[in-house]
């Protein structure tokens, strides 16, 4: 059984810009999220995107499915993002970095214990 994440490393919080369209000046429009009881893990791992291409993240930011609020759907947010014509990005502590990969992490019944969003 997958171990819950403790509480007591979920700690930040985190603002998620989501592009859904580009103004006349080809700026990304959107909405913003604020998401508490995140955590932001620095890493140097390479990864695989979407679009089958190799990415180094710089760190890897992990969602609660249970306890960060408000519950979004990281994977539906993506793909808004990317038919938009841009990317997610996303700041903690007041650095800010680009989605680049998002993966739901499920637990022993199927459900979404966790994401994990990529970040560069």
């Amino acid at each position: 059984m997958l171990a819950p994440i403790p509480r007591q490393i979920l700690t930040d919080s985190m603002t998620l810009f989501v592009p859904t369209g580009l103004d006349v000046y080809q700026n990304p429009t959107g909405d913003t999220y604020t998401v508490a009881n995140v955590h932001l893990q620095n890493t140097n791992e390479i990864r695989r995107t979407a679009t089958n291409s190799e990415v180094v993240l710089r760190s890897i930011l992990f969602v609660d499915a249970r306890l960060s609020a408000p519950r979004l759907d990281y994977m539906a947010l993506a793909d808004a993002a990317q038919s938009a014509g841009a990317q997610m990005t996303v700041t903690v502590n007041t650095v800010s970095f680009t989605v680049k990969t998002v993966d739901a992490v499920p637990d022993d019944t199927g459900k979404t214990h966790h994401w994990e969003l990529g970040l560069v």
